[in-house]
């Protein structure tokens, strides 16, 4: 294959992409920056691989990508991908579905590969060694380096002969209907961000007043205003440590401009007056809904229901899946348990958020629900 073609005109993008639709198999990947450099989720650059080519798309440059969003959509066109996660989430950002998919990631898992990240594959299946030195880079950066460039390049070059050697293993060890559930599983899987109803950790809620979790709320407010406003991640506007100051000591802004480690853009007499008004008027706010300014702590009835959920989580936990995890182990190996039955998917169907008919594709149903008829472990509950 040729060096990698770096396409940074709106002309060149097209002819690529008309290019694509011919092929029937391309291999995908994304670089991206999310609220690590920037605010949000940015796009920085889309690499595509055909069996003789490879693409790296500037979507600052080519500012129309809705021809390359049908290529991805297109079920004739199958696109090769490791770990699609995050890039699908990006995607479904900009309006794209992607349809016809292999995530070599997949794959692996359901290989029982000890170690999935993409470097550590390629140097087992292909015997390819593949650096990751620049995966944290900042991608929003132009021009990108050499470096940068290659690193992006080698995240899709091989994925293609890669899908080749583990669609054959899969085939041989009988795995194969399996995988296709899970790319048909991934394909309807929803890639909605998850509504965020409070900038409070969980641990935020539980160690303030219901008074300073509000004045807290407007700060955090403020600075995501000021993040979006300035385009930089909220950590780098102010520090989650900063606003604890200003939540417990107000009068730290006093001495805001002489203060080393703020922010220039948020060390200004503009900002130290916004943010005195922004705790006045949640004080006001919080005084006029009458909020409490002590820690509010459990009644006995609610402490005794706590510790009897706490109770049901961990006999079933113990009673029910770990067991079933043991029997999954026996028979399909240790490797293949944290795909089949994680603490997360436990966690998931004790709290009751999901039911065992939504958790993944058909056969991993299948299995959990096998292992438990082994055992004569009723799950009816669980759906």
């Amino acid at each position: 294959m040729s060096s990698p073609i770096f396409i940074h005109t709106q002309a060149e993008f097209e002819r690529v992409v008309e290019r694509l639709n011919h092929f029937p198999a391309i291999a995908i990947d994304t670089e991206f920056d999310n609220n690590h450099y920037a605010y949000g989720f940015t796009l920085c650059l889309f690499q595509v691989a055909t069996s003789d080519a490879c693409y790296l798309i500037d979507p600052f440059e080519v500012k129309d990508l809705s021809a390359l969003w049908r290529v991805i959509e297109n079920p004739a066109v199958e696109k090769v991908i490791h770990d699609s996660g995050e890039d699908f989430r990006l995607l479904y950002l900009h309006g794209c579905s992607p349809r016809n998919i292999f995530d070599t990631s997949v794959a692996t898992k359901l290989l029982c590969f000890e170690k999935i990240g993409l470097a550590s594959v390629l140097g087992e299946v292909l015997g390819i060694e593949s650096s990751k030195k620049k995966q944290q880079s900042n991608w929003l950066k132009r021009p990108l380096s050499d470096m940068q460039l290659d690193y992006a390049a080698n995240d899709v070059i091989y994925l293609l002969e890669l899908r080749d050697k583990l669609t054959e293993r899969l085939q041989q060890q009988g795995r194969w209907e399996w995988f296709q559930q899970s790319m048909a599983f991934l394909e309807n899987k929803s890639y909605v961000p998850k509504t965020r109803n409070t900038f409070l950790s969980p641990k935020e809620q539980r160690d303030f007043s219901p008074f300073d979790q509000h004045i807290l709320s407007e700060l955090y407010r403020f600075r995501d205003e000021q993040a979006r406003r300035f385009g930089k991640p909220t950590y780098q506007i102010l520090t989650d440590a900063q606003v604890h100051e200003i939540l417990i000591d107000p009068t730290t802004l006093n001495n805001w401009l002489q203060l080393k480690g703020v922010n220039p853009r948020m060390q200004t007499p503009w900002a130290v007056d916004q943010l005195k008004q922004v705790i006045h008027q949640a004080k006001a706010e919080g005084t006029k809904r009458q909020l409490l300014h002590e820690r509010v702590k459990p009644s006995p009835q609610e402490f005794a229901e706590m510790q009897q959920r706490a109770a049901r989580s961990n006999a079933l936990r113990e009673g029910t899946f770990l067991p079933m995890k043991r029997w999954i182990e026996e028979k399909y190996g240790s490797l293949f348990v944290p795909y089949i039955l994680s603490n997360e998917v436990i966690s998931t169907l004790i709290g009751g958020e999901l039911k065992l008919t939504d958790i993944g594709p058909s056969f991993q149903q299948a299995i959990i629900r096998e292992a438990a008829s082994a055992l004569a472990i009723d799950i009816s509950a669980f759906g």
